[in-house]
């Protein structure tokens, strides 16, 4: 029989042990994200395009921008649907059911009004709902509140300046603005993404946190998110913290899938990242 001094002490080991196991379960990291993986054969177009330019992504699925086409693949990684484009599609970016796309044309018979830069609008089901014609080739774009960013494509030389426009929703002009990162980029900024308070740049130099205002630069520690990456919706995610969806390619990229395209053809692997403000940490189980 116990005793009540034993009772008391058995309590409370039995209430310690629950308080451990409750503050083990609460503070366990939620589980890994698994990769998403493309079929064989249905980014086939790629042998042509080359490599992935952009992404964007929504509950209703991912979005991939080559300089051919945009295509939409659900999260199962199935190919969805595939659309043409005039060349050459860069960076994308989808906010409230809008997909949004740049492009640096090079051939005058695909230009708009004789210009080279062009803003076009799908919904989520790739049917075209707008689009704007500018002076500038752009080269990636982003959307943060009530305001569209896009970067103007530049040279391959190495170089520091970078241009950034913006417009309304209403695709209405709101100016310009130049700037440096503080190290050297390629191409100006290639993929434009936000964590919902500041606008993140990938560029092939590195990848920087930027005020909506474009005036304070932090740079990132990450993997190079320069093909697209994006801010996954927390419904998918079920975490609180941050999480971006990048592209990887299997097989060599486009140098791998043109010698062989039958037995290695184009094919996509993406991959999620924990984003803490200040770095990227790979989830993907």
């Amino acid at each position: 029989m116990m005793t009540a001094k034993k009772i008391v002490t058995f309590s409370a080991a039995v209430l310690f042990a629950v308080a451990v196991q409750t503050a083990a379960f609460c503070s366990a990291e939620p589980p890994r994200m698994k990769a998403i993986l493309t079929v064989p054969h249905e980014f086939d177009m790629l042998v042509k395009a080359g490599h992935i330019q952009g992404l964007a992504c929504s509950e209703k699925g991912i979005y991939l921008s080559h300089q051919l086409g945009l295509a939409k693949i659900g999260w199962d990684g199935k190919l969805v649907k595939h659309i043409d484009a005039p060349r050459h599609l860069g960076g994308i970016a989808c906010v409230n059911g809008r997909i949004y796309g740049v492009f640096n044309i090079r051939r005058r018979e695909d230009m708009k009004d004789g210009k080279p830069g062009l803003l076009r609008i799908w919904d989520e089901d790739l049917n075209q709902i707008g689009e704007k014609a500018f002076q500038e080739p752009a080269g990636a774009v982003g959307v943060l509140d009530d305001t569209i960013y896009y970067a103007i494509a530049l040279p391959k030389q190495p170089h520091r300046p970078c241009s950034v426009k913006r417009l309304g929703l209403d695709l209405a002009d709101r100016g310009d603005q130049t700037f440096d990162f503080g190290y050297d980029i390629k191409y100006g900024i290639q993929a434009i993404a936000s964590d919902g308070k500041s606008l993140i740049c990938a560029n092939y130099g590195g990848v920087s946190l930027v005020t909506p205002e474009f005036t304070s630069f932090k740079k990132l520690k990450c993997p190079s998110f320069a093909e697209g990456f994006a801010l996954v919706p927390k419904s998918i995610t079920k975490r609180e913290t941050p999480v971006f969806i990048a592209v990887r390619a299997l097989g060599g990229n486009m140098k791998g899938w043109r010698k062989d395209p039958a037995n290695n053809p184009p094919r996509l692997r993406l991959e999620f990242y924990a984003f803490d403000g200040a770095s990227f940490t790979d989830i993907t189980e």
